[in-house]
């Protein structure tokens, strides 16, 4: 693997020989004086051939970057890109975002290529004439930029989910209060109903009181239900899953260092970006984080710590949260995803929280699970990598 070897240049392209005004091709500068200056850059540069293999990367890309970003950014760039057609466009300005994970800070990199062809090495190889053999690529460091526009966003995105919230609080209770009310009626409707199969044998005003009592509570019921919030439909936008996350995080942040947990951070280094109603997708996230929090709350001598994963396979990326809890006793898996249900004793939980989980999974045409084997709760949720076709009228 080529480092920072000037004398790599005695072939450099001819495409990229710099010449003086004036002077012809044979008195062009030596190439390891243009080698020299692109090496003083401070912008990243790099050449690889077609196959993606480095031929050179300048000592702004070995500080910046390094050769283990290579893999990450072409996986970046998608397979299009070192095809026939993405040759003829190139890339320009394009930003891709780095995650090491818990080894260090995500990093954010402003990215151009440009293919090119060598023609000594065309001729050498028989190749079309016509077909690029080289890629130029270009990156700048553009993480600080990109964490001063995250913390003016938290703050924005802080009122955003505290009005969410309420509106959530809100329709919640509203739900509730109709689900709760829905039973009874439904109980004096039925009595009302065998009262009048009976006729003459019944009484005429147990049956009056008994229809004006449904009467009176389906009104009361529907007059409940134009109280209940509406969600406004939000439109699709591409999100990236890891940057999602680490927000999520950030949210939480003084809650898990309040209770001495601990995070174990695995993300991708690049994922490919997935469309979803970003809104909704961080309020499914949310969910779960605070789940795995409340669950892990409750130890008081076991370690508190918060795995989450991520990945990207069968076209699908996946996230998985895992937290040191108790779980969820075996028995009670199949009832999870119901409105309604909780195994939280507080009075503020209604149990609706696993439901609009599983609508928003749902949306995405994703698939959610539960490990039957792991220890505490293990969620591994899958969402696939392609617009969403849903019409909506969610939590």
């Amino acid at each position: 693997m080529a480092k920072n070897d000037h004398n790599l240049f005695g072939d450099f392209p001819t495409g990229f020989r710099p010449r003086e005004k004036g002077t012809s091709a044979a008195k062009t500068l030596p190439p390891w004086v243009f080698a020299k200056v692109v090496d003083q850059l401070t912008t990243a540069v790099c050449i690889t051939d077609a196959t993606f293999r480095l031929l050179y990367l300048n000592r702004a890309f070995t500080e910046m970057m390094g050769e283990e970003f290579l893999p990450a950014l072409r996986e970046a760039l998608g397979e299009n890109f070192f095809q026939d057609s993405g040759r003829a466009q190139g890339v320009r300005d394009q930003e891709i975002s780095f995650d090491p994970g818990n080894s260090g800070e995500p990093r954010w990199f402003s990215c151009s290529g440009v293919w090119f062809r060598e023609q000594d090495n065309a001729i050498a190889h028989g190749s079309d004439a016509a077909q690029p053999t080289c890629l130029l690529l270009m990156a700048n460091d553009i993480t600080a930029l990109k964490r001063q526009q995250e913390a003016v966003g938290m703050n924005a995105m802080r009122a955003l989910l505290a009005e969410q919230e309420r509106v959530r609080s809100m329709r919640e209770a509203l739900q509730a209060a109709i689900f709760q009310m829905q039973g009874p009626l439904n109980l004096i409707a039925a009595a009302h109903d065998l009262l009048a199969r009976r006729g003459v044998q019944s009484d005429p005003a147990l049956r009056q009181a008994l229809r004006q009592a449904t009467t009176t509570g389906r009104e009361a019921l529907e007059r409940l239900q134009t109280l209940v919030p509406e969600v406004p439909l939000e439109a699709a936008a591409p999100v990236n899953i890891n940057q999602l996350l680490r927000e999520v995080l950030e949210l939480d942040r003084q809650r898990l260092l309040a209770g001495g947990m601990t995070v174990d951070w695995r993300p991708a280094p690049t994922l490919p970006v997935i469309t979803a109603r970003v809104s909704r997708l961080r309020g499914m996230f949310k969910q779960l984080l605070d789940n795995a929090l409340d669950a892990m709350e409750g130890n008081r001598h076991e370690p508190r710590e918060l795995r989450i994963e991520t990945g990207f396979e069968d076209q699908s990326v996946f996230v998985v949260i895992e937290d040191s809890g108790p779980g969820v006793p075996p028995h009670l898996h199949w009832r999870i995803f119901e409105p309604f249900f909780t195994t939280k004793r507080a009075a503020t939980h209604v149990g609706l929280g696993l439901a609009m989980v599983q609508e928003v999974v749902n949306e995405q045409r994703g698939v959610i699970r539960l490990d039957p084997d792991a220890t505490g709760c293990r969620w591994r949720v899958s969402l696939p990598i392609r617009p969403i076709e849903v019409d909506v009228d969610g939590f």
